[in-house]
Parts: structure tokens; sequence; C-alpha cells
């Protein structure tokens, strides 16, 4: 199961809410709820009474909140998301409050790179709603081992949340290989994902992955994008850790990200 507790990191920063209709609508799908969180340093000035007003907003849906946690901005997120099985960080790529806590480069790929469970990403160009108008989770692979590492993640939310079902491959034009003959890529990544019945996978030929990939996302429309944040790859597959920043930083939609350690 997905975790139901979805912890929501705030700086005080605009930036930094754009995140909450995100945990808001899929907490309220999946009947879970929001821990707001805000830490002493790099934090908003009044943390405890922002945090309040900020929940005030989201009343359709249970909200806790931890204020003046006393941690760099990564140990405290973690340190809050680890005590608990059922709770999955949800915040933007960065933040431009008052010390910017949550900058991507450093809070946010460290939080990444060290949670034990995927987390959701969002973007400067993620929509509110996001979750209305798409209706795939779009699962990103390049063939490798390491990136089918994300298929489960990517089966489990897409039932819980009941979407649809697609994977993409990006090879590079140059490979003429994998143009010709795409059932070596395809087939393996079908199978990792349920099936023929419960997917359908498409390849895509472009040089540019990370337009490519959140360009598809936008065409399906995906509600959400499953990702590995590592990858390792050659001429024409997808380099799954720079690229699922790019995507992130492209998509209209959130990002679920899983750090798998090469």
């Amino acid at each position: 199961m997905i975790g139901r507790t979805f912890v929501v990191p705030l700086d005080g920063s605009p930036f930094a809410e754009r995140s909450l209709p995100v945990a808001s609508a899929i907490a309220e799908r999946v009947g879970g709820r929001l821990l707001l969180l805000s830490a002493s340093f790099r934090g908003p000035l009044e943390p405890r009474a922002y945090l309040e007003e900020v929940a005030a907003r989201y009343a359709g849906v249970p909200i806790e909140t931890i204020a003046n946690v006393e941690h760099l901005p990564a140990e405290a997120i973690l340190k809050v998301v680890q005590e608990s099985d059922d709770r999955i960080v949800c915040m933007t790529s960065h933040g431009r409050g008052r010390l910017r806590w949550s900058m991507l480069g450093s809070t946010a790929e460290e939080v990444v790179r060290r949670a034990d469970r995927p987390m959701l990403l969002v973007g400067r160009h993620c929509r509110d709603d996001f979750l209305t108008s798409g209706a795939h989770m779009l699962t990103c692979m390049d063939g490798t081992e390491v990136s089918g590492a994300i298929a489960p993640v990517a089966v489990e939310w897409a039932e819980q949340l009941g979407l649809t079902m697609d994977a993409a491959v990006v090879v590079d034009p140059r490979d003429v290989e994998s143009v010709k003959h795409p059932e070596v890529l395809i087939d393996p990544i079908v199978e990792l994902l349920g099936g023929p019945d419960r997917v359908r996978a498409h390849l895509l030929t472009n040089a540019y992955v990370a337009g490519t990939l959140a360009d598809f996302a936008g065409d399906l429309p995906a509600a959400l994008i499953a990702m590995s944040s590592y990858g390792r790859t050659g001429l024409a597959r997808v380099a799954l850790g720079s690229v699922t920043m790019a995507v992130l930083s492209l998509a209209a939609c959130p990002l679920v990200v899983t750090h798998v350690a090469p």
C-alpha cells in the first residue's frame, strides 16, 4: 500500500506551497491525510502560526502540523518520515523562501538519495488539477535492471489511484537496432508492469530524452510520472538520474521517484 500520510515540507514560500494541492488531491483520493512540516533552520519566521494558516486552507482533508523541528531541512524531513511506514514525502523541487529551504540540488535531492521509500516531487509547471485532467500513470524506463526498480511502485500507485498504466522508453534515433527491434526493450518492461493486458508500452525516438518524456506525458495526459532517480545507460537509453530532474522541471504533473543506489 502507498503511504496514507503525506509529509509536506514548507519553508514559507509560495513555491514550496505548490506541493499542497498535489498532496491534498492524492490524500483525498486514497483516504489519507497531510502532515505539514517546518524546520527551525531555514524555515518561516513564525512557523507555528504559518502552518496553522496554511492548514486552514485545506479543510477537506485531515491535517497535522509539526513546527520548529530542530534539524537541518533534509534531516528534519527524513526524521519525521521514518517515524512511520505510513509516511511519504511530497515536496517541490525548490523553494524561494527566506533562506531557500527546499532548494533542488540540496534538500530535495538529498532526501531522494537518502529516503528508504518513494516520494512525490512537484515541479514548477505542475498543474493543480493533475489528478482530474489526467488519467494515466506514465512509467519511464530504459530497459536496465536498475530502472526496473520503479515497476512495482508504479503498479501500486496506478492501482490505488485508478490510473491507466503506460510505459515509455526513449531511444536516440541513431540506435538503429532498438528502432528496428523495439520488442527487445519493450517486452521485458511490459512483463515487469504486469503484462500487455495491464500496460501499453511506447518506444519514443528522440535525442532529447527529458523533453520527449514530458511532452508525451502531456499528450496522454498523465496524472503521474514514475521514474527511478538513477540509471546506467548508453547512447540510446534514458539516463534516469539527471533526466529525472529534467523531466520534473518540465512536466505538468508530479513525479513518483524512487532512488536506486548504483
